[in-house]
């Protein structure tokens, strides 16, 4: 080889190297950004696969969120959401009690986690989590303490 073909070669090696290097950041810096936009992606998908009544498809959107994030408490929320619809009461208390472990004040998940001991049967369950929804502000639960006496 001669000394002509011998820098060629090298200066296509090095352009090669430095292509491969770019897309190589290219790819990592894409990864970085997309977690949350995947979250927001399966979300939304799964928001909507509620309001359609479409309960598996939710649980599998949710469950991707909380893939991508376990702190996600919402993601539990509304996975335990589709679990009750789909009368799965001792699923959806597990995902409430996660989403109540992330987020202490979480008046939402003691109201729904209510009806899920309401239908287990766990009466005085189901009355201590409305009491303590409305001492976290949720309204419009008095009605449902009459059970409770």
């Amino acid at each position: 080889m001669n000394f002509k073909n011998y820098i060629f070669a090298k200066k296509l090696e090095m352009k090669t190297h430095t292509f491969l290097f770019f897309l190589i950041l290219i790819s990592m810096l894409s990864s970085c950004t997309s977690n949350q936009e995947k979250i927001d992606k399966f979300q939304k998908a799964g928001i909507m696969d509620l309001r359609n009544n479409d309960n598996k498809a939710a649980i599998v959107d949710f469950t991707n969120i909380i893939k991508l994030d376990t702190n996600n408490y919402e993601a539990f929320y509304y996975r335990g959401n589709a679990e009750f619809n789909l009368r799965q009461g001792k699923e959806a208390i597990l995902d409430y009690n996660k989403a109540i472990e992330l987020k202490p004040d979480y008046a939402d998940a003691y109201y729904n986690r209510a009806f899920c001991k309401q239908f287990l049967n766990d009466k005085d369950g189901a009355c201590n989590d409305w009491q303590k929804s409305i001492a976290l502000g949720r309204h419009n639960v008095s009605d449902l303490l009459n059970i409770c006496k």
